[in-house]
């Protein structure tokens, strides 16, 4: 027995020392700045957890919540957290000493001269995996990981579906918008045509201007009724995405409220950090730097399998024995064996596992150094995008001012007779471009806000433990 308990506690001893693993945190440099036009204001990216909440449209928050519960690349990811939970209990589990309650009985005559009898016995049996060489260690600490991975992933879906039933929302609102424009235009050309329909007839206008007031209107009608085809496609898709009844969604889109204006967006988001403060807010670089971490430990597992082994069992049990018509109790218990094992053959197999391991951490590292440079793009796509779009909102609203002056003027001359038809056309459509430009530019502008939004994490903080990123 004494030199049993050597030998554990020199097992215990030889744990401290672990089969080396790579380091899971290669260098991959960010810039120092951004290398992208600023923002024209201030701002904090802590404000992205509570961003959708800030456009002060209980549509969008429902929409938005409703396209998350029904979502089903959510639910996955909601899956694999469970199931990497599920993971890190087990390892941790592996990793300690097991217990069990066991109950057996037996009929039998154990020899020739013993009489026919029964046993009975129930207890504890016991055994432990000292994990000599870290590999336990190793893989719970990949379980978790692993877990983190899925944490993060399972947020970065729902950043995915928020900003997806964001763009179609606004989408939806700003093609209404531009139906309105296209109707409008299309009842202008509309009463142009009859009027010159009824100076034909009577012999005041020639034959060929009255047909091409009546091609005008024709083409109008033509681009409303397209807009209107576009718009309803786009209410289908949102009740796929949202699963509100398509009554219920027309009801809640008609008193929706007003958008929001470009300076409104400017005050809700800003990028004032430094990349690499910025980018830590990201789910997908967290992820991949958990999957390195994973990776890491993975190795460790794989060389610990070339490892020698121990184990130890024990038991404790009550045993009753009839035979007779006569009975015996007692008591058993046993330390051991302390099993110690060395893999001899198939150890090209274990050394090809752990050839494995490593090629798959580096190929996570070139995946999270791969990760954080899209980051860094993406961030600075935005920051581009917006910077342009603030410089066309200038022009676009001088133009729109200009042209519809210009269509004003032109429109009264011709109704005195003083403008032809061609004049009154070219100036309209003149008009119908800037409007339609006007609120393309709109759509562009949220639609960017929007995409810098995903591109700085949604509101991800790995680092609060009480975020509702935890709590799927």
């Amino acid at each position: 027995m004494i030199r049993m308990f050597v030998l554990v506690i020199g097992a215990a001893l030889l744990s401290a020392c672990t089969a080396t693993k790579p380091p899971a945190s290669p260098g991959a440099a960010l810039p120092a700045v951004w290398y992208a036009p600023p923002l024209p204001h201030q701002g904090s990216t802590a404000e992205l957890a509570a961003w959708w909440r800030r456009f002060n449209d209980p549509v969008l928050s429902q929409w938005i919540e409703r396209a998350q519960t029904g979502s089903p690349s959510i639910a996955a990811a909601r899956a694999q957290v469970f199931a990497a939970r599920a993971a890190v209990a087990g390892a941790e589990s592996a990793a300690g000493p097991q217990a069990a309650l066991v109950a057996s009985a037996v009929r039998g005559q154990s020899s020739s001269t013993a009489p026919l009898g029964t046993g009975l016995s129930a207890g504890v049996q016991a055994s432990w995996a000292l994990d000599l060489w870290g590999r336990s260690a190793a893989g719970t600490a990949q379980a978790r990981a692993q877990q983190d991975a899925a944490q993060a992933g399972w947020h970065e879906a729902r950043v995915l579906v928020a900003a997806e039933t964001a763009q179609l929302y606004f989408g939806q609102r700003l093609c209404q918008a531009q139906l309105a424009v296209a109707t409008g235009d299309r009842d202008s050309r509309a009463a142009t045509a009859q009027s010159s329909a009824v100076a034909e007839r009577a012999g005041l206008l020639a034959p060929a201007v009255a047909a091409l007031a009546r091609a005008s209107a024709a083409e109008s009608a033509a681009r409303t009724r397209q807009q209107a085809e576009q718009c309803e496609r786009q209410i289908k898709a949102l009740v796929a995405l949202t699963a509100v009844p398509e009554p219920e969604l027309r009801a809640q889109l008609a008193g929706a409220p007003s958008l929001p204006a470009h300076e409104r967006l400017q005050s809700m988001l800003a990028v004032s950090a430094v990349p690499a403060e910025v980018i830590s807010q990201r789910p997908d670089v967290f992820r991949a730097q958990r999957d390195l971490v994973a990776a890491s430990e993975g190795v460790g597992v794989a060389r610990g399998a070339l490892m020698p082994s121990l184990t130890l069992a024990g038991s404790v049990l009550r045993n009753r024995f009839t035979a007779s018509g006569g009975s015996e109790r007692f008591n058993t218990w046993s330390v051991g064996p302390l099993t110690l094992s060395l893999p001899v053959l198939g150890r090209g197999a274990l050394n090809a596992s752990a050839d494995a391991a490593l090629a798959r951490f580096d190929a996570a590292a070139q995946a999270y150094a791969a990760t954080l440079r899209r980051a860094v793009a993406e961030v600075e796509q935005s920051l581009v995008t917006l910077s342009g779009l603030q410089q066309r909102a200038g022009s676009t609203e001088t133009a729109l001012a200009g042209y519809t002056q210009w269509f004003s003027a032109t429109e009264a001359r011709h109704r005195v007779g003083l403008a032809s038809l061609n004049e009154l056309e070219e100036a309209r459509r003149l008009k119908l471009n800037a409007q339609s430009s006007a609120v393309a530019l709109q759509q562009e502008r949220i639609n960017a806000w929007i995409t810098l939004y995903v591109a700085l994490g949604g509101g991800f903080d790995p680092l609060d433990p009480n975020a509702p990123q935890n709590t799927p």
